[in-house]
């Protein structure tokens, strides 16, 4: 069976090594970049799955970044997390993060539960029953397919 593979974007080392570990052991393939060239590098060279993103990096900001990234996959799924809560956030930084497709927002920091956050990272891995893979395959654009390749 191939491991989930996860592009982490995050620049505190701390934070990056912990949750490397956590997702190791529990068979969760981890690419870690520290910075926004590093990860667009990343995202040119593979697909991954999931995408956790902290906003405040150096140089390029995780919304920026986001941008990007959804230029190279529309698709992958990505999670923000960062020790920001939203209320400091400008409301327009908040609505570009909707607008690019961000699923979900998890406050790391002191208070932060690294066992949940492995959690939710392992439910969003988790394959779709049939029913959920028929209703977002309805929803895909045809030329998100290989040609010839048919549902």
């Amino acid at each position: 069976m191939q491991k989930n593979i996860i592009l982490l974007i995050e620049d505190e080392i701390t934070t990056g090594e912990m949750l490397t570990q956590a997702l190791e052991l529990s068979e969760i393939q981890v690419v870690w970049a520290k910075d926004g060239k590093t990860a667009l590098d990343a995202m040119q060279r593979g697909k991954f799955d999931l995408i956790i993103l902290d906003l405040k990096l150096p140089g390029i900001s995780g919304d920026e970044i986001l941008e990007q990234i959804r230029k190279i996959d529309a698709y992958v799924e990505v999670i923000v997390h960062t020790n920001y809560a939203t209320n400091t956030f400008d409301p327009a930084v908040i609505k570009r993060l909707i607008k690019l497709g961000v699923i979900e927002y998890i406050n790391k920091g002191a208070k932060a539960d690294l066992v949940s956050l492995v959690e939710k990272i392992k439910e969003r891995l988790r394959p779709f029953s049939e029913e959920q893979r028929m209703n977002k395959l309805e929803y895909m654009p045809a030329e998100s397919f290989r040609e010839g390749v048919r549902i």
